[in-house]
């Protein structure tokens, strides 16, 4: 063989290898984009400035356009991969199978953006009422397979970290799409709607309570710092359990079930507690253990966005004014964090185009 059909033939090895870095794991950039955006909305809510408007309509395209391209090479690398390995397999990685769960929650957060900036009509609610059902059916079955797994399959210690509570978390994420309908729709839909995600609520909590602690039990044992950073989920556990019973005080067609202001007051304080102290103790982590060409460190992003999300919910509705801070706090954390991201995904590439070709070279 030729030195010219020698170096082809190893770049297209190395082509079809760098294929297969491209796991669901990567969905969190997207993910971490919209949660960037989603501050920017609350900040153009807050103050009117059109700036931070088209800066977070930027961030929602730009986050769109990055999942299309993530998808499209995920979806290449699962259809050309042949290598069979275990460790890279969605099926029999419990990490990869829960990060598969950020595609509905891309798809609710997202589509609640659009329709942000955009606006509700009959075809964007026709859309985004098919899109709700598609994305919930989707967290619920993903949600299903995780706990098949967890009964089933025999579990190495590295799978078991905070990323296996997305599944669980993807069905509350719904809240963000279900709002703008129920209020568009009313009637039947609305109910049926708002008893969606009173159910997604229930599911989610009470699987966080059983999922969660065995994450916790695995960090604690293995102390594996690669999965460090998924240890700001349980912050956006809380806050998406704080947004939901927000969202549920104002749901008129469920009637007597629905919760007063005054009960989700409560139980928001005590919940936002919690957040104020797991995101201490990871924040704490950050500084002292930092990742460093790791994709996890995306898992801070969406986590983030929700608790910033809340803070304000609870400013706002409650006039605790000194929240303004700590929210502007969380904000400018995040744009740090999203710089982060891309260092560290960029060093993930070059490590990983090292790795591969150090057979070439013996």
């Amino acid at each position: 063989m030729s030195q010219k059909a020698f170096n082809s033939h190893i770049s297209a090895n190395a082509g079809r290898s760098m294929m297969q870095i491209f796991g669901s794991e990567w969905f969190g950039i997207p993910i971490s984009t919209l949660a960037l955006s989603q501050v920017y909305i609350l900040i153009f809510e807050l103050y009117h400035n059109l700036i931070f408007r088209y800066i977070g309509e930027t961030l929602t395209f730009a986050a769109i356009i990055l999942f299309a391209f993530i998808f499209a090479m995920w979806v290449i690398r699962g259809i050309t991969s042949k290598d069979g390995k275990k460790e890279s397999s969605h099926w029999d990685n419990l990490t990869r199978l829960s990060f598969i769960s950020l595609i509905p929650i891309m798809g609710f957060v997202g589509n609640s953006q659009l329709l942000f900036f955009f606006g509700i009509n009959v075809v964007s609610a026709a859309i985004s009422e098919v899109d709700f059902y598609v994305f919930y059916g989707l967290s619920l079955i993903l949600g299903v397979l995780l706990g098949y797994r967890l009964y089933t399959k025999e579990i190495a210690p590295r799978e078991i970290n905070y990323a296996i509570v997305i599944p669980p978390l993807a069905i509350g994420t719904s809240v963000f799409l279900s709002q703008s309908l129920i209020q568009y729709y009313g009637g039947v839909t609305g109910q049926f709607m708002s008893f969606l995600v009173v159910m997604g609520l229930g599911i989610f909590f009470f699987l966080y309570i059983f999922i969660g602690s065995l994450a916790l039990s695995g960090h604690v044992s293995t102390k594996m710092h690669e999965a460090l950073p998924t240890t700001m989920l349980p912050v956006g556990i809380a806050s998406l359990i704080v947004l939901n019973l927000f969202a549920i005080s104002g749901f008129n067609s469920m009637g007597d079930l629905s919760l007063t202001i005054s009960q989700v007051g409560l139980l928001s304080v005590m919940l936002w507690g919690f957040e104020v102290w797991n995101f201490l103790v990871v924040l704490i982590i950050m500084l002292v253990r930092p990742s460093k060409g790791n994709l996890s460190v995306w898992a801070y992003g969406f986590p983030l966005g929700l608790f910033a999300t809340s803070t304000l919910k609870i400013m706002s509705t409650f006039n605790f004014g000194w929240l303004l801070w700590v929210f502007l706090m969380i904000s400018a954390l995040l744009n740090i964090l999203w710089i982060y991201g891309w260092i560290n995904t960029a060093l993930f590439v070059r490590l990983s185009r090292k790795r591969l070709r150090q057979p070439s070279h013996a």
